[in-house]
């Protein structure tokens, strides 16, 4: 068995859109995370998993995670990882108009990672 260090990168987002309420289902996630992976220059395989954001008792939200992890046989480094879940939390933000995305990296072991806030510009 080979053991290896990784590297993960990861966005958080809710599922409610900003402006109008309307909430958002994993299926429009997922067809949307594709279509941005067919347009981008490589295919970077991508984790979605639901979460819940919730804030004291009053409040819930839906969310997702998505994931991409640098899978061996792909070959990729971190940089073009995190470049594309930069790329990917931008396109998100827009186009299910969120207030925030948040982008976590992963570090080394004992090494703290990095988080990058991706926010919306509202009057």
């Amino acid at each position: 068995m080979k053991i290896r260090p990784t590297y993960e990168c990861r966005l958080y987002m809710g599922s409610v859109n900003y402006a109008t309420k309307q909430t958002y289902s994993q299926y429009q996630i997922e067809l949307f995370c594709g279509k941005v992976q067919e347009d981008y220059r490589v295919v970077i395989p991508v984790r979605i998993s639901s979460t819940t954001f919730i804030s004291e008792t009053d409040y819930r939200e839906k969310g997702w995670e998505i994931a991409a992890i640098d899978y061996p046989r792909l070959n990729f480094s971190k940089k073009q990882i995190h470049d594309f879940i930069l790329h990917l939390g931008k396109h998100l933000l827009q186009e299910f108009n969120q207030r925030t995305i948040c982008v976590v990296e992963t570090s080394g072991w004992f090494k703290r990672g990095k988080i990058t806030m991706l926010e919306n510009k509202y009057g």
